[in-house]
């Protein structure tokens, strides 16, 4: 176990003090904490949606160590953009311009910016704290909200599945997309660390982060959530980097969906059917993963023998 943590252990200074306003089990801090001890002090931040929460209020708070900008909601690619070209007119090339965001803020209203921002190369990370729903105006879906789920506005389950963001997101032809979960914090710290490689952006990295106020587990067991979720294949884990797929923390085999299920109260109304739709949801987007990492194999393999 220390082995796993040894990195981060030599990561001493804490960007992230007590005092962010998150709700009681919120994720999001877990994920706030690992990146930054990843970027260090040289950053420059940006934050909207439920990461304000995370971050408190300057000059107290959790982030009290540095001023954090807060975008409009919608707004995180054009101010991470211009972030990143205010540094590139400064003739700063060492600091590295990182973006926690909302999946409604990435992924929804801001997605117009956030495609812009990579479009045009900006170098920048963008990190989704991803709590599947509008979670600071009250729990409505967004377009990651997982399949069957309840929210204020899906009182009777959500009929759509989500919207895969991070193979969006590579289609954009960014040179570092990748999953990770809170319940494995030295993947989060390995792969935010690979991002601020500036050949590595800009980078996407999207975070499984449960919000027990309205994914309805108990505090205590939402990084056992996250955990489930990874097992049971829900939310597969892997990295894109310039030309190379891969899985990490892949299960031998996936764990019932049903574990994932019984701790959250937002699928406590799914039937039996519902169950097997998550469990064809969940066969057909493993597939579609294993045939990137089955494609960029055979490409990386086919170059290096000169093919």
């Amino acid at each position: 176990m220390q082995k796993r943590f040894e990195e981060i252990f030599r990561a001493k200074e804490e960007l992230m003090l007590a005092g962010g306003r998150s709700c009681i089990g919120c994720g999001g801090g877990i994920l706030t904490r690992m990146a930054f001890k990843a970027v260090g002090r040289d950053m420059i931040l940006s934050s909207g949606s439920c990461g304000t929460n995370t971050t408190g209020m300057f000059p107290v708070g959790a982030m009290s160590t540095l001023p954090v900008p807060v975008s409009i909601l919608g707004g995180a690619g054009a101010a991470l953009g211009g972030m990143a070209e205010a540094l590139k007119q400064k003739g700063n090339e060492s600091s590295t311009v990182l973006g926690i965001v909302g999946d409604g803020d990435c992924g929804d209203i801001g997605f117009g910016g956030i495609s812009a921002c990579f479009e045009r190369g900006h170098k920048v990370i963008v990190i989704v704290q991803d709590n599947q729903g509008y979670a600071a105006t009250g729990g409505q879906r967004s377009g990651t909200t997982e399949l069957k789920a309840w929210t204020r506005s899906t009182p009777e389950g959500k009929s759509r599945p989500p919207k895969y963001l991070p193979l969006i997101m590579l289609a954009h032809n960014a040179p570092y997309v990748a999953t990770c979960s809170v319940a494995y914090p030295e993947d989060i710290y390995m792969k935010v660390k690979k991002a601020t490689d500036k050949k590595n952006q800009p980078a996407f990295i999207h975070c499984i982060t449960p919000c027990p106020t309205n994914w309805k587990n108990q505090p205590s067991m939402s990084v056992e959530v996250a955990r489930r979720a990874v097992k049971c294949g829900i939310w597969p884990l892997w990295e894109y980097e310039q030309g190379s797929f891969r899985r990490m923390h892949e299960p031998k085999e996936f764990a019932p969906v049903e574990e994932y299920l019984e701790i959250q109260g937002r699928f406590k109304h799914v039937s039996e059917e519902d169950i097997e739709d998550m469990r064809a949801y969940i066969k057909d987007l493993n597939y579609k993963i294993d045939r990137f990492v089955f494609a960029y194999t055979q490409n990386r393999e086919a170059s290096a023998a000169g093919g």
